[in-house]
């Protein structure tokens, strides 16, 4: 009876490990190779195991597995990821029972006292069991229908009808707010809003043009991030300092997948040229700009304004000159696509960003070309107007913010990278839009520096 004890307790560490590491290889993406390097280990012991005790069928899966596992060590595939994760959850898991089954079957002969506390044991065990099962469930339907969990969340979605009708209102500042103004007809989320500076639409003034962040699946032109904070003095920053600003919405990922948002971002430039005289905007004079996905969706936009050959790729055309886009700003911008989920800094954010580079490029984001053609320091070319960087220490994309830097310095391209370590202040992802911080202050005035010199 003590070796059959053995052999279960043996099982059950095997169960036990299956189940965690498949669970583990869906969420930690940055470990992916070794968790599944420990998978596969694993299912070589449960195939020894199951050939030692003639279980044909567990050694039938485990052949199976195996050699799964090792086509996608070979061959990244996210498909083969998510069987292979998913059979060891469910190898672990059915081991586990198994098992439990086996021990309840040999330890009957208990004495009553030992019995009533296995009893007890067996029922908080048997809850915390149905929570982690209910989580690993939900992080498996994650990895299959990533935005369905996404959209449990998040408020903002995918709409023709704007939030609010469309107003001016005078702000405290004396700066004239115009919301949701549509910009087109054939995508949602199609309008934008208007900052005028000194509520004066007689001036044609240089004018900011800004996209918001969100990871390509929400967020909205007077949120960023998902925070749920106005960032109302983002913009009056610039109005104050005599130039009118433009926040523009788009359509979200899955549903409306890249590279959707670059052909608004065409729109609404095409709209802001046909009415802006209508809302004081000079549109020979622009500035450009972004936080995280924004920044990489009007960051790529200025790449197919600039490089002819490169809106081609793109199924595009030029909608204003070179030679009217005056600079770039990018806030925590993302530059490398392939790169999306490799912070690094916490697991939860490179899991989340993980899923928004699928929603938006597709699962396999990490090798498509679609989102190679989307990396900015790959692509950027001596054509590119002046730049202006600035990023977030903590989970945030300040490596490629950096590759970034380096690859304008190569080209000679006119840029200014500004960037506070850790050592002087942790400072999170999307920082500079909040205004949670004297240092989001300090890169405004900076900010502002930079484009007073572009608009000289």
């Amino acid at each position: 009876m003590k070796k059959q004890l053995d052999h279960t307790f043996l099982w059950m560490i095997i169960g036990v490990g299956m189940f965690i590491l498949g669970a583990a290889s869906l969420v930690l993406v940055n470990f992916t190779e070794i968790l599944h390097i420990c998978i596969l280990i694993f299912f070589v012991i449960q195939l020894a195991f199951a050939f030692v005790n003639k279980q044909t069928w567990l050694a039938c899966i485990g052949v199976i597995v195996i050699l799964l596992e090792l086509v996608f060590l070979f061959y990244y595939h996210y498909i083969l990821l998510c069987m292979n994760a998913f059979a060891s959850i469910v190898m672990g898991f059915l081991l586990i029972v198994l098992r439990l089954y086996k021990t309840r079957t040999l330890k009957s002969q208990q004495p009553k006292s030992r019995k009533i506390l296995t009893i007890g044991a067996k029922s908080l065990g048997a809850i915390v069991e149905v929570f982690i099962i209910m989580f690993v469930g939900f992080i498996m339907f994650l990895a299959v229908r990533p935005m369905a969990g996404i959209q449990l969340f998040f408020e903002h979605k995918n709409s023709y009808h704007p939030e609010k009708k469309s107003a001016a209102t005078v702000l405290q500042d004396g700066t004239m707010y115009i919301n949701d103004i549509q910009y087109g007809t054939q995508y949602p989320n199609s309008f934008l809003d208007i900052y005028v500076s000194n509520h004066d639409l007689s001036t044609l003034r240089p004018t900011y043009i800004f996209i918001h962040g969100g990871g390509f699946v929400t967020g909205d032109k007077v949120e960023e991030d998902q925070s749920g904070r106005s960032e109302i003095d983002y913009y009056t920053s610039f109005t104050n300092a005599g130039y009118n600003v433009v926040s523009i919405n788009y359509a979200f990922a899955p549903e409306y997948p890249y590279p959707i948002p670059l052909y608004q971002m065409s729109e609404a430039i095409e709209f802001l040229k046909i009415h802006a005289n209508e809302y004081g905007i000079d549109m020979e004079e622009v500035m450009l700009g972004g936080s995280s996905a924004g920044g990489q969706i009007i960051g790529q936009f200025v790449l197919a304004q600039t490089d002819d050959e490169y809106a081609k790729e793109l199924n595009m055309q030029s909608v204003i000159e070179a030679n009217s886009i005056k600079g770039v700003i990018f806030n925590s911008a993302l530059f490398e696509p392939t790169k999306f989920a490799q912070s690094k800094d916490s697991w939860l954010k490179d899991y989340l960003w993980s899923i928004y580079g699928r929603a938006y490029w597709g699962n396999d984001y990490e090798t498509k070309q679609s989102a190679k053609q989307a990396d900015l320091v790959k692509n950027v070319t001596t054509n590119y107007p002046p730049v202006f960087i600035s990023d977030g220490n903590t989970a945030s994309f300040y490596k490629q913010a950096n590759a970034f830097n380096k690859k304008l310095d190569k080209l000679g391209i006119e840029h200014q990278f500004n960037y506070y370590g850790k050592e002087i202040t942790p400072l999170p992802h999307g920082y500079e839009v909040t205004f949670d911080s004297n240092y989001a202050q300090k890169n405004m005035k900076k900010m502002l520096q930079f484009v007073a010199a572009q608009f000289e």
